[in-house]
């Protein structure tokens, strides 16, 4: 077999289609986040209720 006389080269090219790993946006716009930040807020302030203070200053 022939030895190679030019090193071989991979040449990786970006790709126009967008990612898999990006998140794509909600049909409810910002509503959803809104919702999970709301519920999230609320789970808060129940388990500074339940532990006996608010951490309030």
């Amino acid at each position: 077999m022939r030895q190679q006389t030019k090193p071989f080269i991979i040449e990786r090219k970006p790709s126009r289609k967008p990612k898999p790993d990006a998140q794509k946006p909600s049909i409810w716009g910002r509503l959803d986040a809104d919702i999970a930040q709301g519920l999230k807020d609320e789970q808060d302030e129940d388990h500074a209720v339940a532990t006996g203070g608010d951490n309030r200053d």
